[in-house]
């Protein structure tokens, strides 16, 4: 009964921390396209995404983390191939996260100097990823 506790859990907690990998992506994308100086109300915007990153999405990244590491735990997965192309992906998402909040927080401090073109394909990177992780979750070849 707990491990059913557990992927719930764990699966609420991923589907908070990708919509809000996928808010950021599409921010930093719409907002780059403004030619670097913002204007107030794309400022306020940007100030609110960042708010929901720190009250929800982060906390929902950690979570899916630890819940991530208990499930794998009881199941017995650590040393599964499956699990280990997963958590690539997994670190992946992690890393877009950071380099996403950076470049938001910087386009809404007005210090962003030249924006990466790749940050654009951001949210298509992320969506390919989880499509990735749902089909190893599910096949676990």
């Amino acid at each position: 009964m707990i491990y059913l506790w557990l992927k719930a859990l764990h699966l609420a907690a991923v589907l908070a921390w990708t919509g809000g990998l996928l808010l950021l992506g599409v921010a930093v994308a719409a907002l780059g396209r403004s030619g670097g100086v913002l204007l107030p109300h794309e400022k306020r915007m940007g100030q609110a995404f960042l708010r929901w990153d720190r009250r929800v999405t982060v906390p929902a990244m950690v979570a899916a983390w630890g819940l991530g590491i208990a499930l794998a735990s009881l199941g017995g997965w650590f040393g599964a191939g499956w699990l280990y192309a997963k958590l690539v992906l997994v670190f992946a998402l992690s890393g877009l996260h950071g380099v996403l909040s950076a470049c938001l927080r910087r386009q809404v401090e007005g210090t962003n100097v030249r924006e990466r073109a790749w940050v654009r394909i951001a949210p298509g990177l992320c969506v390919a990823a989880l499509g990735g992780i749902a089909l190893l979750v599910v096949l676990k070849p």
